[in-house]
């Protein structure tokens, strides 16, 4: 055998140790060289080998992402297939384990769900475990408790946000939440969701929409935000529709436009705006 054939093989057998070390945990590039060094005779392995292999595994389809610096197995291109139903029959099982027996029933279960996993071609398990709980009963303990969660994403973002409800569309799920906006986000880009200590304050005017209307210069050089539609009068004003963002947020931006804007609805965006050019007057004395 020539040595670029040894070498090939040995490359193979290399990308093989890797797949088996990420079949069983989750662990940080730090945790992978340790491991993957144990039982060689000298250290071969390092961070640059290692990335190069586990880009390997990816090139055929098995999706590896890192999160908080840990590497995970998320799905195979190979294996049983698991639909909605059962994604969420699992996750109401553990949902009820983790709350309702011990620690070692927990633990026992943990190690289930994650070999369950690993064979299946959805991604059912989050790292951390004890930590990160990727269920619909803790983004519905959160909406409960009024607190922000933290999303974290496959690809490696992360979104700190107000959780609002769970949907259902063309046998997708998403989780509503509030940033700035309100955002759909599809289950299955998120590798975990994490409770965070921060209470949020209501109202954040989900769902309620404002309409004014703006004329003059201001009409004309208008930029329409993301939750913004425009729609162009024949007098030359626009009519602006505005969604989900902050009332008095909302009312502060617009006072800077004075007489150039009207506030047609609600009513009572309307009385406060009122007020708020009243109480302004009364500082200049009129």
């Amino acid at each position: 055998m020539s040595k670029v054939s040894q070498k090939k093989n040995l490359s193979s057998i290399q990308v093989i140790k890797t797949l088996q070390i990420l079949l069983q945990d989750d662990y940080s590039m730090n945790d992978l060289v340790k491991k993957l060094n144990a039982d060689e005779p000298f250290p071969i392995f390092n961070n640059s080998v290692i990335s190069k292999y586990i880009n390997t595994c990816r090139y055929i389809g098995i999706s590896i992402p890192k999160v908080n610096n840990r590497y995970f197995v998320s799905s195979l291109p190979f294996g049983f297939k698991l639909d909605d139903i059962d994604i969420n029959t699992i996750k109401t099982l553990q949902f009820i384990v983790s709350n309702k027996m011990t620690k070692k029933n927990n633990s026992i279960f943990d190690k289930f769900i994650t070999k369950l996993s690993r064979h299946s071609k959805r991604n059912i398990t989050t790292i951390n475990q004890e930590e990160y709980i990727y269920s619909f009963e803790l983004f519905e303990k959160a909406i409960a408790k009024k607190v922000k969660i933290r999303l974290l994403f496959k690809n490696q973002d992360k979104l700190d946000c107000i959780p609002l409800r769970i949907s259902q569309e063309k046998n997708k799920t998403f989780f509503e939440v509030f940033n700035k906006r309100v955002r759909m986000i599809d289950t299955n880009r998120l590798a975990g969701i994490q409770i965070l200590s921060e209470n949020y304050i209501e109202p954040f005017n989900i769902n309620q929409v404002a309409i004014f209307k703006l004329k003059g210069n201001l009409a004309k050089r208008y930029q329409a935000r993301d939750n913004e539609t425009v729609e162009l009068n024949s007098d030359g004003t626009i009519t602006v529709t505005n969604t989900d963002e902050n009332k008095e947020v909302l009312l502060s931006r617009l006072m800077r436009y004075e007489d150039l804007c009207e506030i047609i609805s609600p009513k009572t965006y309307r009385d406060e705006f009122l007020q708020m050019l009243v109480d302004t007057l009364k500082n200049y004395g009129k």
